[in-house]
């Protein structure tokens, strides 16, 4: 029986991206609200066929960027998530839709390239010195239109157990806006209990990590969107610091980031 709904399942993701795709053709005929509501409702329906319940605590302060991704006459949301799978990405799209920062190399993989850069991913070349500095222009300029930008400051993915430490680098983007950080921490399970299953940290290839998700059962997500966090007279480490600790004690796991600050001053204090 779950050999045949995993079978099932993965004839439905055939079906539905063939639909995607057909959708993201005409994306550049779409207003971008038009398109924030589209990449809402398809990645709702991926979690759908994938079989991965989502359930959202808290809210999103403002309804229009969570229905759309863009806030007409405000500034959009810089989100920050922990890193755990390909999956983040729809899940935090189903909450609220955004344009991402990934590494360039997402854009040359099958499909899931295509459809990252049809959605507007922002794209950032780690072998390059000035590749930081870029995306964060980048960040700032989408962000000052209203468009939500997501990054995951963990810079990896983890298990999804406990918090990576934080780089402090694209906090400047939201300083730079005036934007407010939007924290959101992802929790994945099976059968109600915290789960690596879905991680794809080491060496395991997305389709081994797509292939566990359609044959396994009884799959979730809990999403818990943070309160907002305010960029104004914050420094990039102040910030980066601040939102590690909000999202460590969500999830009740220890704050790397500050751990790691406290080991380097205690080096310091050893000189």
């Amino acid at each position: 029986m779950r050999y045949l709904v995993g079978c099932i399942r993965l004839l439905g993701v055939g079906i539905l991206i063939f639909a995607i795709l057909s959708v993201l053709m005409l994306f550049p005929f779409f207003q971008r609200e038009t398109r924030g509501r589209w990449v809402k409702r398809l990645s709702s329906a991926l979690m759908r066929v994938f079989g991965i319940r989502v359930s959202v605590r808290g809210q999103v302060p403002r309804e229009e960027a969570a229905v759309c991704g863009i806030s007409t006459n405000e500034l959009g949301y810089m989100v920050c998530s922990n890193h755990i799978s390909f999956v983040d990405i729809f899940v935090l799209n189903v909450v609220l839709p955004c344009r991402f920062v990934a590494k360039k190399e997402i854009a040359s993989w099958p499909v899931f390239g295509f459809i990252s850069r049809k959605v507007g991913t922002l794209f950032i070349d780690r072998s390059r010195k000035r590749a930081v500095i870029e995306i964060g222009e980048m960040m700032t300029s989408a962000i000052l239109e209203g468009t939500n930008v997501l990054f995951f400051p963990e810079g990896t993915t983890g298990g999804g157990r406990l918090l990576l430490p934080f780089y402090a680098n694209l906090f400047e983007a939201a300083i730079r806006s005036n934007a407010d950080v939007l924290p959101i921490t992802l929790r994945y399970t099976l059968n109600g209990e915290t789960t690596e299953l879905i991680s794809y940290a080491g060496d395991i290839s997305l389709f081994e990590v797509l292939k566990r998700i359609l044959f396994t059962p009884g799959l979730g997500v809990e999403v818990t969107v943070l309160a907002p966090i305010s960029s104004a007279d914050q420094t990039r480490q102040v910030l980066c610091a601040k939102v590690s600790a909000q999202m460590a004690n969500a999830l009740g796991v220890p704050d790397a980031t500050a751990q790691r600050e406290e080991e380097r001053k205690a080096r310091l204090a050893s000189l």
